[in-house]
């Protein structure tokens, strides 16, 4: 439960004051921002135990906005608050662990704090946890968990979980295949710019795919805006329907 209750507790107050104005000073536009000064007011209430500015100054600590960038006090205060059961706190630890920032790395520590995330729906915990149980990292394997997992985070428009959930249709993993699905997960990843949702919607349209119609033409046009953004597929595929579509030979790479 958080401590940031501060009816019955002047100093959990005063945190709470210095809180609101700490968002106000950095939320503030032109000259009237000030980054020094929400720094200052977040440090005070964080270290009076307000579990929300603990989340705050550790994330300005990671970011080395308004202070030196310092990741072992990200985690400190990241720590603090996500014990306190701030979701986006215990998110961002299990980023930490996962990655090795400021701690050594530590799979099963990251799975902890995104299982605690994931158990309040956060969405980027949910799809990371979501590929832990895919992968079978550190986990045992678990296809259906990752897609409750990918269907969480996907509901609330998550573009790499909107397409894990869509691969997961598409090869019948934890669900029963079903390309339409897959395409409709697709669809809404590319939305997002999910450069691997692209491509694979072009492909569906190429071949016509999950009550898609065949239309070399879109198809074209997904390869070439993934090709462009760095797809590592997508290049030769744009190249070789190109190639297609204008009768010239091929790289037979599609």
């Amino acid at each position: 439960m958080s401590s940031d209750s501060s009816s019955d507790n002047p100093a959990l107050a005063q945190a709470e004051a210095k809180y609101v104005e700490a968002l106000r000073l950095i939320t503030a536009e032109g000259g009237s921002r000030d980054v020094e000064g929400a720094v200052r007011l977040f440090s005070e209430a964080a270290d009076a135990g307000h579990s929300r500015a603990q989340c705050n100054i550790g994330y300005l600590y990671s970011e080395g906005l308004g202070v030196p960038r310092d990741m072992e006090k990200a985690v400190k205060y990241f720590t603090l608050s996500a014990e306190q059961g701030v979701v986006q706190a215990q998110t961002n630890l299990g980023v930490f662990y996962e990655r090795g920032k400021g701690v050594p790395k530590d799979l099963k520590k990251a799975v902890y704090w995104y299982e605690k995330a994931a158990a309040q729906k956060n969405p980027d915990a949910c799809y990371n946890l979501g590929l832990f149980y895919y992968t079978g990292d550190v986990v045992p394997q678990d296809y259906k968990r990752a897609v409750q997992l990918f269907r969480v985070a996907s509901d609330q428009f998550h573009a790499g979980a909107c397409y894990s959930l869509g691969l997961c249709y598409s090869l019948g993993h934890g669900v029963d295949k079903d390309e339409s699905m897959a395409v409709f997960c697709y669809k809404l990843a590319a939305d997002k710019g999910h450069l691997s949702a692209i491509f694979n919607l072009g492909l569906h349209f190429y071949y016509g795919r999950g009550g898609l119609e065949v239309d070399k033409a879109e198809a074209l046009l997904l390869f070439e805006k993934a090709a462009k953004a760095g797809h590592p597929k997508a290049k030769s595929a744009y190249e070789s329907l190109r190639a297609e579509l204008e009768g010239r030979p091929g790289n037979g790479t599609l």
